[in-house]
């Protein structure tokens, strides 16, 4: 028997000596602000999910092209042999230059366009009296510039700028759905920190009932070797002793693994070596239904994209009604010409020609623009009936959580109650077994019960924190959103 004390208590020193080491020795605490910044600061699911709006502002600018500058040019040489040729000549050989530029403008959607058109032409002629002199080498050269303004289809750009506006609306959208991701993985993560906080008490729980047992086990040892109890009592709190070890030793275990796996998905080796700094048993101020539901529908992800979404199929739609609208177009345009023997001289702008007037194309049947304008209605009633059934959901998601929360916050209440009671039934049980009126099986038995209502506790304590991340995620606030681009 005196084996038996000297065993238990080495683990009994060693693990008071545990609990007076200094905190920095034991690794400092992991808050949950600290948690949620080391996963932000190390894991790529962040940058990754940021970067969706920004591959599509990139596609976005890509869509401006429509009004860059655009040079066309082109060389070529011509020769020609007429079959009969009584008052031309009989032969004439060409070189024509042609350059110019183009550019479909933002704003009003017309185009512009200058080019310039050069040729030197060489004609071969059978002299004749009856023909007036006619030059050999003749140069042409013309300047012009024209524009054309729509008045119907594409009036003030409209369809020029369509799909830019509509990629805006994408970005938007992409950036709040990357949040929306964000804030599900970052939900998940803290469950997982949740856990590591729920079994790092458990341990502790533990630790303190195997301590009263091992304290327990050498009392009743001393009693023994004082001929004050029986050999069973010794046996009784011996079996307490391993029972608590094991228990431990099963946490402990769990708290290993949760541990590993906070350590790889926060890139931290040493989070082995430190402990979650949280409150388990701390309440949060919890809004009537009502209000809930209220700032629900104001702070929704979910609703946000499928209203901007709506926004955007009201663009569509007026893009396609634009669309179906008849080509009427206003044309002008200008030139500046001289055609001389000289080269420099066919350069000199003496000439000018000058034209303006409407073109029109009327699409007689028009069935792809009355197509796309009836999709478009469909569409934007579809939406709001899905708008409908997301609302319904979440309120009913929302609901669900929000009764959980209040019976749980009733359930702790009544956990700390019986805490309190177990703790008194422990003292009573003691108080009579040092009298010599009661039994260690007794006082056991107080004591696991008040070890089992302190972890079931703790147990009612981390499913309410699990509740309240899943009710912050659901009204999104569980993250704060950087400013997407």
């Amino acid at each position: 028997m005196q084996i038996i004390h000297r065993l238990c208590t080495i683990p009994l020193v060693v693990l008071s000596f545990s609990f007076l080491l200094p905190s920095g020795l034991r690794g400092e605490g992991v808050t949950r602000e600290e948690f949620v910044a080391l996963l932000e600061a190390s894991h790529p699911v962040f940058n990754k999910e940021r970067l969706a709006s920004d591959i599509l502002a990139a596609e976005r600018k890509g869509l401006r092209g429509v009004a860059d500058w655009n040079l066309s040019s082109s060389l070529s040489y011509s020769h020609e042999e007429p079959t009969l040729a009584l008052t031309g000549p009989e032969r004439t050989d060409a070189w024509s230059f042609q350059a110019g530029v183009t550019k479909q403008l933002w704003g009003s959607g017309g185009q512009f366009s200058v080019t310039n058109v050069f040729t030197r032409s060489t004609s071969q002629i059978a002299p004749s009296p009856f023909l007036p002199a006619y030059p050999g080498t003749f140069h042409d050269n013309s300047l012009e510039v024209q524009y054309s303004h729509p008045l119907l289809k594409n009036r003030g750009g409209v369809l020029t700028r369509l799909p830019f506006t509509l990629k805006s609306y994408d970005i938007d959208v992409a950036g709040i759905e990357a949040e929306e991701r964000i804030e599900d993985f970052l939900a998940d993560a803290l469950l997982r920190y949740l856990d590591w906080v729920y079994l790092e008490e458990q341990q502790r729980i533990a630790r303190e009932r195997l301590e009263l047992s091992e304290k327990e086990l050498v009392r009743t040892q001393r009693k023994y070797d004082a001929y004050l109890v029986d050999s069973t009592d010794v046996i009784r709190a011996s079996d307490a002793v391993n029972i608590w070890k094991q228990n431990l030793g099963l946490i402990q275990s769990g708290l290993g693994a949760v541990r590993r796996e906070l350590s790889v998905l926060l890139q931290e080796p040493r989070l082995g070596e430190r402990e979650p700094h949280f409150d388990l048993y701390s309440l949060s101020m919890l809004p009537t239904l009502t209000e809930a539901r209220q700032e629900l529908v104001e702070t929704s992800r979910i609703l946000h994209v499928l209203r901007l979404r709506k926004e955007q199929l009201g663009v569509s739609g007026d893009g396609a009604r634009h669309a179906s609208r008849p080509d009427l177009s206003l044309v002008g345009a200008v030139a500046l010409k001289n055609g001389d023997e000289a080269f420099a001289k066919a350069f000199e702008a003496k000439k000018t020609d000058a034209a303006l007037g409407l073109q029109l194309q009327v699409p007689l049947e028009n069935t792809s623009a009355r197509a796309d304008i009836e999709r478009n209605r469909l569409q934007l009633l579809q939406i709001d009936y899905e708008a409908d059934d997301v609302r319904l959901s979440l309120e009913s998601s929302l609901a669900s959580l929000h009764e959980q929360l209040v019976q749980l916050e009733r359930v702790l209440a009544l956990n700390r109650e019986q805490i309190a009671s177990a703790e008194l039934r422990t003292r009573e049980e003691m108080a009579l077994y040092e009298k010599g009126r009661g039994d260690l099986t007794f006082v056991i038995m107080s004591r696991d019960s008040e070890e089992a209502a302190r972890l079931t506790y703790a147990e009612n304590a981390v499913n309410y924190q699990k509740l309240w991340v899943r009710y912050q995620a659901l009204l999104d606030k569980l993250y704060e959103p950087v400013t997407f681009q």
